[in-house]
């Protein structure tokens, strides 16, 4: 204990020498708050130094005040740190990397981070790389498909790569077995070779977001009317053929089985596996109808979509009626062991309601969903209290942004197991969440209806005794039963959309102080002193929070319409 605390003073010292003019006054306290017996216990292991002697060496360059991206305004950051995530992504992608040895990572290889011990991140992960890649289909699409020749050379680079990694045997089984096993395995080796160490496997979410994404990019095409350029790809029959088909396959066989979660710890159900899975199945379905040659395939595809959405709303717990948020392992919470919260929940409807490629009303749990929104504020309510780093924001009136992590029970601290801390991925998509609510309603121009199951929420935004009653809908009686429906367009919307507003850029603004003074994003942030730690540019990080600002803008632009 004497070492940790000597190795404190001098970190500390190094901090107030350094970092003193681009951290706030409160984050000066929230490492005084760590050794406050009022707050909790400190930590007896090394975690808590790991993150500020990570810090301390990628402080150690000289950084020009002009040049730290932590020192500017808040709008001015935004388009500052959206640069840096979008080149972050890059930098972690095989062939178009600054940075990666191409003897090491495949061609359109996407690795979750450079990082290769204390953690050993230097994997390709099927989910993290759909998800990276998505982001750059948003990217083309929002250029209109112009001067942006390299990112989808990038993008066929990952599709092409992702064929050669389905047909790899590995752990998991094989491509061609019965049940298409080996789509199951959750990641490879950055050269394109199985990944044969113990791990959690299978996970089922992979082949799902990886039908999602190459899905999305065949739609991009057909939206703008561009061919495949990658001559082994040929064109879109052949990619759904004989890529996105083998993964809708696997979905068809194995969605009713047990597999490990997004967070690679439990195996069981999981909403955010399912939710994809069910997504997947729904894109897929639409390009069938268009080009598929066996009529028994469509059948089996519909067939699949109606039962797995049967399971999701009825069977299988993810909705529990004693409870007003989604439930992302009802096993946990049936054991005891867990209460069901989980950012998992969060992501889970981001990424299966695709808002620019159809319409996905027939998704549940979308993002104006009371559960998911119930959701989101029962975790800010839990980790305002459960993280010191956000004691600070307790008390406030109205409604303000906490750093999240991924549930309540976390144990994981980017090296080891010892106490959960906040990540990027979850903060910032609780920014995208809300902004994306306030996009849907805008886009659809649909009432807000405050009712028995949102009302805590809403509350924190405004006040109901003071609603004019020329900004209320009068509606039918038993239609909603004690609704308060506020009109589209009226003052009182106009209000709450502008509270709302500022509630999503509360989350950006914890990511801005946690960044580095380059806008470097690791995976988590010491949830005492507020350092990064965990793997370093995890490309899902700089994913996320590039999600955020692109929903963030598109939201804007459309709220100064009123």
């Amino acid at each position: 204990m004497k070492l940790h605390i000597l190795l404190l003073l001098q970190f500390t010292a190094f901090v107030s020498s350094l970092y003193i003019p681009v951290v706030k006054s409160s984050h000066k306290d929230e490492i005084a708050l760590a050794f406050n017996s009022n707050v909790g216990t400190f930590p007896s292991d090394l975690s808590f130094f790991h993150g500020l002697i990570q810090q301390f060496f990628r402080l150690g360059a000289t950084v020009k005040e002009e040049d730290n991206i932590r020192l500017a305004d808040f709008e001015t950051w935004v388009v500052e740190q959206k640069k840096v995530s979008f080149q972050g992504i890059l930098n972690n992608i095989g062939g178009v990397s600054e940075f990666l040895n191409v003897s090491e990572v495949s061609k359109g290889a996407v690795i979750a981070s450079p990082s290769k011990n204390k953690p050993n991140y230097f994997y390709q992960w099927v989910r993290d790389a759909a998800l990276t890649i998505k982001s750059l289909i948003y990217h083309i699409d929002d250029n209109k498909f112009e001067n942006v020749d390299d990112i989808k050379s990038v993008i066929e680079a990952y599709i092409e790569n992702n064929y050669y990694l389905q047909r790899l045997d590995n752990n998991s089984g094989k491509f061609d077995d019965q049940d298409k096993a080996g789509l199951g395995e959750p990641k490879f080796n950055a050269n394109n070779t199985a990944f044969t160490d113990n791990w959690g496997r299978p996970q089922r979410d992979g082949p799902g977001l990886r039908a999602i994404t190459v899905l999305s990019y065949l739609s991009l095409l057909e939206k703008w009317d561009k061919k495949v350029s990658n001559e082994f790809l040929q064109s879109p029959e052949f990619i759904y053929n004989e890529i996105v088909k083998p993964d809708l396959i696997y979905i068809i066989k194995n969605w009713f089985k047990e597999g490990f979660d997004l967070w690679e710890e439990v195996n069981s159900h999981h909403y955010y596996t399912s939710i994809t899975q069910l997504t997947a199945i729904k894109d897929g379905l639409a390009l069938a109808q268009k080009i598929e040659k066996d009529p028994d395939f469509i059948r089996k595809l519909k067939v699949t979509f109606s039962n797995l959405k049967q399971f999701i709303e009825v069977d299988s717990g993810y909705k529990n009626p004693a409870l007003p948020y989604i439930v992302e392992t009802p096993s946990l919470l049936r054991s005891g062991k867990r209460t069901g919260l989980d950012a998992g929940s969060l992501l889970g409807s981001l990424h299966s309601h695709n808002m620019e490629f159809g319409d996905y009303s027939d998704i549940p749990f979308d993002v104006t969903d009371d559960h998911l929104i119930n959701t989101l504020s029962a975790m800010v309510a839990d980790m305002k209290y459960r993280y010191p780093l956000n004691h600070n924001k307790i008390g406030f009136e109205k409604g303000v942004g906490v750093a999240l992590g991924r549930y309540p029970e976390d144990i994981y601290d980017g090296y080891g197991t010892s106490e959960g801390n906040p990540w990027f991925i979850s903060t910032a998509s609780a920014s995208e969440i809300i902004f994306k609510f306030l996009y849907d309603l805008k886009n659809r121009k649909l009432d807000i209806i405050i009712n028995n199951q949102n009302k805590d929420f809403f509350q924190q935004f405004i006040d109901f005794d003071k609603i004019p009653s020329t900004d209320i809908v009068t509606v039918p009686a038993n239609e909603y039963t004690d609704a308060i429906v506020i009109r589209y367009g009226s003052q009182t919307y106009k209000t709450l959309a502008l509270n709302l507003a500022s509630y999503s850029d509360s989350f950006l603004e914890i990511i801005k102080d946690h960044v580095d003074n380059h806008g470097r994003m690791s995976e988590q942030f010491n949830k005492y002193h507020g350092f990064m730690q965990g793997a370093r540019d995890l490309t899902w990080s700089y994913s996320a929070v590039w999600n955020a600002f692109r929903w963030r803008q598109k939201t804007l632009d459309i709220l100064d319409q009123f």
